[in-house]
């Protein structure tokens, strides 16, 4: 696998002959470079017009001075700063990037829960995420495309321990001190006491009655020190700028590029901060130097506008800049490009990083993805560059500014008294002699005859206003705000959001700005993938073990390790949270509320079944499970009972027995019973009773008429 860093290579324009694969790496990309460039040249002349009008800067055959009028009616500049503030409200709706991976299955949770923290720590916590996000939308809005780089920045650390133990204890430490990704070294080690305890359990005598000296060995406590060498990695999100970048603008993807790369001016002391290893002599020798303007191009908010002014470098030996005191201040030109090639000869073209200054390659090497990212607004159907906003409002600048200057070049005029002199009364040889000058001061001056009055100027204001008016509603129109009624309310625009505030979640401006919001968040659903791949390659270093474990309860990288055992993982499913609902403080509230009434009457339902028919459960269950689903949740199991926890809730509300009053209200029953139960014996001793007098009356009257009867017994 290619890799090589710190080589030298003379005259890198010349053909590579048998040179070796670094030099037709390096001399292929100087001259797609070069090629390149020429095909970029009209989207920098384009860019470059943006810069101007965007910063009211007058421009030939545009908004230049007319008879000394210079006022330029402001159109650029509010519609692409309304815009970045849609944008970077949209992208971040609490103030930073929220998204979530999604999970394949429930099984994946926790895994992927892991994974969205640890790259939302690094965008957030690491980056300026707010400037990153602004930044990249403005510049997308003014030059068509925003590119960003994502790059790690890898610094070693170094740890000094003391450690106590047996010999079995350090070789423990060791280990786990290299499973987070550190690297020890037992600078000493003396031996300063002896585990008696340890010592008395594991006493194996030997044949003299001692203890055996492996023993002693095994409980002997020791003193170490180690120095402890690792990596800390942090993930960097960078701003290329768009005039010195350089691709195939017929591929719309930024990741099926053949050939992309961008320059990019530091000084040698910068570039020896951006990366560690290169050797600061070499460099300030070999390097190309390029203009120092070239430098400053790189901010937008310069006096001159800069941009794609001096935005086509041509590599190799150029101007001297900054030539002082201090060599490693001046400003170098560095060349970072991406190439596929075959380099290993296997008939696969490989993705070659390299990156070079002058005849200097600071490193060439293969890797896996092309660490770039592009925002684009407004895109065209099958090239990598698409619209600008600025671009789209500079003629409504150009057309208004003539509109306002004749509007101010009328009422000046207007509002100016002018006066002359008769022409009847004067020459031009007169005028020529100064006389027609001189003659005001003459007694014969008589102001009736010789004053000439100009008629006052003629003209309709009204057409002025009209065209004014109608130049601000294209305005609108362009940026988005086709209903002048209609507002933006990024609270509404997810899809299927017909709850709360219907009545704006279709409008037009809703629908057209939420296209242009949604272009831009597949960049930034770029870049949340390509820090995911960044963390993955650096799996092994101590702070990413340590982020791993802080974000997931002491658990491991587990996406790394699902990579290194060849296990099917991806993270390309995101989902961003697009300031589209449910994300205001009252909406938040409101779906709580509803969560929790979910909850309840989930719970008074459940309580409602027959444990002896669970399949009734599962019935019960489906539909709230649907409305937690349609509130956002994904883990239903987090908010609902499943039916062992059901079943261990009925298991134990049996077996601790009924409540006070649920025994009261059993005890009333059983009186009510037992009450019922003495009034059926007592109903049934009295039909007895009858009976029997019946059955007495009956032998009384058999005796009576047999003539038996002798007495009557009166009770």
């Amino acid at each position: 696998m290619l890799d090589k860093q710190n080589i030298i290579i003379e005259h890198l324009e010349a053909p590579p002959a048998n040179k070796g694969m670094i030099f037709q790496v390096a001399h292929e990309v100087y001259l797609k470079m070069v090629d390149y460039l020429r095909l970029t040249q009209a989207k920098n002349t384009f860019n470059r017009l943006s810069d101007y009008h965007y910063l009211n800067i007058a421009v030939s055959n545009s908004t230049e001075p007319i008879r000394g009028i210079d006022y330029i009616q402001p159109v650029v500049a509010p519609g692409v700063d309304y815009a970045t503030a849609i944008i970077t409200k949209c992208l971040m709706p609490n103030g930073k990037v929220d998204f979530e991976f999604e999970r394949f299955s429930e099984a994946d949770a926790l895994q992927a829960a892991q994974a969205t923290e640890m790259v939302k720590y690094m965008l957030n916590s690491k980056n300026d995420s707010y400037q990153i996000i602004r930044d990249w939308a403005q510049d997308s809005l003014l030059h068509k495309n925003g590119i960003v780089m994502v790059s790690p920045l890898r610094e070693p650390i170094t740890q000094y321990k003391e450690v106590e133990g047996t010999r079995d204890q350090l070789r423990v430490f060791e280990t786990l001190a290299a499973e987070k990704g550190l690297t020890p070294k037992r600078q000493n080690m003396r031996r300063i006491d002896v585990d008696l305890q340890g010592l008395m359990q594991e006493a194996v005598m030997d044949e003299t009655g001692s203890v055996a000296a492996e023993t002693v060995s095994a409980n002997t406590i020791y003193r170490a020190k180690y120095k402890l060498t690792g990596y800390s990695t942090t993930v960097k999100v960078k701003h290329i700028a768009q005039h010195y970048f350089v691709c195939n603008p017929t591929i719309s993807n930024i990741q099926d590029q053949d050939f992309l790369g961008f320059y990019d001016p530091m000084t040698i002391h910068e570039c020896k901060a951006q990366f560690p290893y290169v050797d600061l002599e070499k460099l300030a020798d070999h390097a190309a130097y390029g203009p120092a303007g070239a430098y400053q191009a790189g901010a937008l908010e310069n006096d001159l506008a800069l941009h794609a002014r001096d935005s086509t470098p041509v590599p190799g030996q150029g101007v001297i800049a900054s030539a002082g005191a201090d060599r490693y201040s001046r400003v170098i030109m560095l060349t970072t490009a991406w190439i596929r090639k075959d380099v290993d000869g296997d008939g696969e073209e490989e993705i070659i990083e390299c990156c070079f200054s002058g005849s200097y390659v600071l490193y060439v090497k293969e890797v896996d993805f092309i660490p770039l990212a592009s925002m684009c607004p407004k895109p065209i159907v099958g090239n990598f560059f698409g619209y600008s906003l600025a671009e789209r409002l500079v003629p409504m600048q150009e057309y208004g500014t003539a509109i306002a200057r004749a509007e101010m070049a009328f009422a000046m005029q207007s509002s100016t008294p002018r006066i002359g002199v008769n022409p009847e009364f004067m020459d031009a040889e007169e005028i020529q002699r100064g006389v027609s000058a001189m003659f005001v001061l003459d007694r014969k001056f008589d102001p009736a005859k010789h004053v000439y009055e100009f008629a006052p100027m003629q003209g309709n204001l009204a057409y002025v206003q009209s065209s004014m008016q109608r130049f601000e509603a294209d305005k609108m129109a362009m940026i988005g705000m086709t209903s002048p009624t209609d507002v933006l309310n990024p609270e509404v625009m997810k899809d299927g959001n017909s709850g709360f505030k219907l009545q704006l979640a279709m409008g037009p401006n809703q629908l057209i700005q939420d296209e242009m919001v949604k272009n831009c968040a597949i960049g930034l659903r770029d870049v949340i993938y390509l820090v995911w791949k960044t963390l993955i390659q650096y799996a092994d270093d101590f702070n990413i073990q340590q982020l791993a474990a802080a974000c997931s309860k002491g658990q491991p990288f587990m996406d790394a390790m699902s990579m290194a055992n060849y296990e099917f993982i991806d993270r390309k499913m995101i989902q961003i949270d697009l300031a589209l609902g449910f994300l205001s403080e009252e909406n938040r509230l409101t779906r709580q509320q509803l969560i929790t009434a979910t909850q309840q009457q989930f719970a008074q339902s459940m309580m409602m079944l027959d444990p002896s028919a669970p399949e009734l459960f599962v019935k019960v269950r489906r539909p709230y499970e649907d409305t937690l689903r349609v509130l956002g949740v994904k883990d239903v199991d987090a908010y609902l009972p499943t039916m062992e926890e059901a079943l261990k809730l009925f298991e134990a509300k049996q077996a601790q027995g009924p409540a006070p009053e649920q025994q009261e209200i059993m005890s009333k029953v059983d009186l009510n019973k037992a009450k019922t139960q003495e009034s059926v014996t007592v109903s049934a001793l009295n039909m007895k009773k009858a009976d029997d007098i019946d059955t007495d009356n009956m032998f009384e009257a058999l005796a009576a008429k047999r003539g038996k009867l002798s007495a009557v017994q009166v009770d």
